[in-house]
């Protein structure tokens, strides 16, 4: 299927609706692309709106799109034609994973997704950590107002958790655990903290500090995968294929506070000279980067 970016017009349509039928057109080409038909009732039904608004919904979206879908009167709904191009969105399977991902998790509700047929999918289950409730909020509350926190933090160095002072200022997710980026007043410096080892929240303080002089969250970093060059030309093209890259390598974004957990989430958190052909990427622009002891300086979980 070809994809297409929305072009200004389209940009400059969007802004002049009311963003409740914006989101309806935009469930509307959703069930178009990935279900290959939508109806008035299942605008009713995850909306709940009128039928008179279904059906003037539908009509913006004709005339938006009358190339993108046909009805058919036998079925009663609107059918995908074959040259279907998304108008309202850049066209991206990852919107369609995540949204199965949350149902078939149990994440997200299916009434609340945008799916229609639901195809048979299993989910590998991992240990879920627990976050206390009240301590999530009060390190949301500390990153919006730029206040410290005096913390209760069970660390991996010690036998029993101790008093920290933090500054909380932005959060950070690396694949399986959710942190928190803060300075510690303690060690003079930024760290990344656990939410799962925080007991509890002893105390709100007024102590700011400024978020910029954070240059390792600031800095991003331009990491280039490549194919492993051991590879056969065949296995490479397949791993360019899977990484979606262009001339035979991607580049993606990182924070330098965050290349830790993307080098081991990857299996590239191991010296040059041990990469073998069971690795299928490398990391070429290796060599661009301080290393300590073999990987990107970073400043370590407490």
């Amino acid at each position: 299927m070809r994809t297409k970016t929305p072009h200004t017009q389209d940009l400059q349509q969007q802004q002049n609706r009311p963003w409740s039928q914006q989101r309806r057109l935009e469930f509307i080409e959703f069930r178009l692309a990935w279900d290959g038909r939508v109806n008035r009732s299942d605008l009713i039904d995850a909306f709940g709106i009128s039928l008179p608004q279904a059906s003037l919904d539908f009509r913006v979206y004709a005339e938006l799109a009358p190339e993108n879908a046909v009805y058919d009167p036998r079925r009663k709904a609107y059918l995908r034609t074959p040259d279907f191009l998304p108008r309202l969105s850049a066209e991206s399977s990852s919107g369609f994973l995540a949204g199965l991902l949350g149902v078939a998790s149990g994440q997200t509700p299916t009434e609340a997704a945008y799916l229609g047929w639901v195809p048979p999918v299993a989910v590998v289950e991992v240990p879920s950590r627990h976050v206390d409730p009240s301590v999530l909020r009060a390190v949301l509350a500390a990153v919006k107002t730029s206040r410290s926190l005096d913390i209760d933090y069970q660390s991996m160095n010690r036998s029993a958790a101790t008093r920290r002072r933090v500054t909380p200022h932005a959060l950070a997710f690396d694949g399986s655990r959710w942190h928190f980026r803060a300075y510690c007043h303690e060690h003079l410096d930024f760290r990344d903290f656990l939410l799962a080892r925080v007991i509890r929240v002893a105390a709100e303080v007024e102590q700011a500090v400024d978020p910029a002089s954070d240059v390792e969250w600031c800095n991003i970093l331009d990491v280039v995968l490549e194919a492993n060059p051991e590879l056969s030309p065949a296995q490479r093209r397949v791993v360019e294929l899977d990484y979606g890259m262009e001339s035979g390598r991607v580049v993606i974004p990182v924070r330098e506070a965050l290349m830790f957990y993307f080098l081991r989430r990857l299996g590239l958190d191991h010296s040059e000279s041990s990469a073998s052909r069971t690795q299928q990427i490398t990391w070429a622009n290796r060599g661009e980067f301080p290393l300590r002891e073999g990987l990107p300086r970073a400043t370590g979980m407490p």
